[in-house]
């Protein structure tokens, strides 16, 4: 399985274009795919993925009450999602409403976050990066099984 790690920040030029990592491009020329990108309903940045992690989206709501809160929820996300394109240097078009969303100035900073990854204003990332590492160091830690183990001494 492929995954989206580690962080990268790249220019944006005037006409809103944005190099996605070589290293992410990969992954969609690995998979035969296209890169989806919306905005996140949770955060203020842009959510990327393949089609594979859409179309788990469009399959969980096709198995909720149509007319559920939740399923609002995800229809909504849906409903801002684009399918973007590479030109010849591997860059993407960013629409001014993505731009917005997201207060994107000139750098966005790529966050891989395993099957997706964010792209962020890093004037925004670093300072939340920074707060949950110390929440982290101050034993706010998830409770994840292989959390646990790896407190525990157990590999």
């Amino acid at each position: 399985m492929d995954l989206f790690l580690s962080t990268f920040e790249n220019k944006i030029d005037k006409k809103g274009r944005l190099s996605v990592p070589a290293i992410y491009r990969a992954v969609f020329e690995r998979n035969n795919t296209s890169l989806y990108l919306f905005k996140s309903l949770t955060k203020s940045c842009l959510e990327g993925c393949g089609i594979e992690r859409i179309n788990q989206i469009v399959d969980a709501i096709d198995q909720m009450d149509v007319l559920s809160e939740d399923t609002l929820i995800l229809q909504t996300m849906l409903s801002s999602t684009q399918e973007m394109k590479f030109d010849n240097e591997g860059r993407i078009m960013l629409s001014p409403d993505f731009i917005d969303y997201a207060d994107l100035e000139g750098i966005a900073l790529f966050s891989g976050i395993g099957r997706s990854f964010e792209i962020w204003n890093p004037a925004q990332w670093h300072p939340r990066d920074t707060a949950t590492r110390k929440n982290v160091r101050n034993g706010k830690v998830p409770t994840l099984s292989f959390a646990h183990n790896l407190r525990q001494g157990n590999s």
